[in-house]
């Protein structure tokens, strides 16, 4: 009787380490796609267009809006009007579809977002602050989002 237990005991903890594996092997493949997005987000952007809650946000203060990205903090050194918050930390799942990014304030704010990294180019959407993390790049009326297009000013 007691070699049945032995055995199934056995079988029982090789699956637990096999299970355990898979999770190791699945965190460290999301750890590394997002830490070389997070590499490719490093440096100053310029942003390009903006619409919040489906309405186009003004050109003139679109081009005066930039962001810096250092490790995982960003900055807005000018004019934060049209920005998530003045400064916080990002977080980046770069293995959901679409990739995800949520954004935190240094009041502890959290946006949940999706973004497209393409080399100097990236677009990103933000929820509003409790609202369900949007599936799509849009920024429809009533729907709150701020849909952002950043181009590469300078690599830090």
């Amino acid at each position: 009787m007691s070699s049945f237990v032995l055995r199934v005991t056995t079988k029982a903890q090789f699956l637990i380490i096999a299970a355990i594996g898979v999770s190791l092997a699945a965190n460290n493949t999301q750890d590394l796609a997002s830490k070389k997005d997070l590499d490719g987000l490093q440096g100053s952007w310029k942003l390009v267009s903006a619409m919040r809650d489906g309405q186009a946000l003004p050109k003139d203060k679109v081009k005066k809006t930039t962001i810096v990205i250092k490790d995982d903090t960003f900055l807005f050194p000018d004019s934060a009007e049209y920005a998530t918050s003045k400064e916080g930390t990002i977080k980046l799942d770069a293995t959901a579809k679409p990739k995800q990014m949520d954004a935190t304030s240094t009041e502890k704010e959290v946006m949940l977002g999706i973004y497209e990294l393409d080399g100097d180019r990236y677009k990103v959407c933000f929820a509003p602050t409790g609202k369900p993390r949007p599936s799509e790049f849009a920024s429809k009326l009533g729907s709150g989002n701020l849909l952002q297009v950043w181009k590469r000013k300078k690599r830090q």
